[in-house]
C-alpha cells in the first residue's frame, strides 16, 4: 500500500474532501424515490436519471448503468463463509489524451449468497459510491480512484448535501469490500 500512498493520484485524491457545490434539489428527489424501489427496471430508470440529474449538474460526461438482476460477485473463505462481495463497479476508457470515455457502472440486483433483492439503501449507496469514481476520474482527471480517506469524504459530502437521504443509508457505503 505504500507505493500506491505516494502516487500523484493518492495525494491529489486526499486534498479534495468535498463536492464543488451541492447536487441539484432533483437529485434529492431522485435518491428519495431509489431509497423505496425494488425492481430492477425502476432502479436502472432512476439510477440513469440520477447519474444524468448529478453529470449535468456537475458538468461531467455521461455515465450509463446497467442494473444486472444476478448475484453479486463473492468469493468465500476457508471455511465457506462469504469474504467478499462485489456490490458493483465504475468503468471507462481513458484514452492518452482527452477525457475518459465509455464511462459505465454496473450494479448487482442480488445479494451474493441467497441472491435476495439487494435493499434500497444498498442500491442508492452503491450507486453513490460507484458515481463518486467517475467524479474523480472525469472532473478531477485522475488515472486512478482510490478508496482515500479523501475519496470517502467526498462520498459523505455527497450523502450530506442529498436532504432527507443520508440518514436512511448505511454508515459506510457498499463497493468491494469484506462480508461483515
Amino acid at each position: 500500500m505504500r507505493g500506491v500512498q505516494s502516487t500523484p493520484d493518492y495525494a491529489a485524491s486526499q486534498r479534495v474532501l468535498e463536492l464543488p457545490h451541492p447536487p441539484p434539489a432533483a437529485a434529492a428527489v431522485l435518491v428519495s424515490a431509489l431509497l423505496v424501489s425494488a425492481g430492477v427496471t425502476e432502479r436502472e430508470r432512476l439510477g440513469t436519471a440520477l447519474l444524468e440529474v448529478l453529470n449535468s449538474s456537475f458538468g461531467l460526461p455521461p455515465c450509463g448503468l446497467k442494473v444486472a438482476d444476478r448475484a453479486q460477485l463473492h468469493s468465500t473463505d476457508g471455511s465457506g463463509r462469504l469474504a467478499q462481495a462485489t456490490y458493483g463497479y465504475y468503468r471507462c476508457r481513458i484514452p492518452a489524451s482527452g477525457p475518459p470515455q465509455r464511462c459505465a457502472i454496473r450494479i448487482y440486483h442480488r445479494t451474493a449468497v441467497k441472491g435476495q433483492v439487494v435493499s434500497a439503501s444498498a442500491f442508492t449507496n452503491t450507486l453513490l459510491h460507484e458515481w463518486v469514481h467517475h467524479f474523480d476520474f472525469t472532473a478531477m482527471r485522475l488515472h486512478r480512484s482510490l478508496h482515500t480517506k479523501g475519496f470517502f469524504s467526498r462520498l459523505r459530502h455527497l450523502r450530506s448535501e442529498l436532504p432527507g437521504s443520508a440518514a436512511e443509508m448505511d454508515p459506510e457505503a457498499p463497493g468491494t469490500s469484506p462480508a461483515r
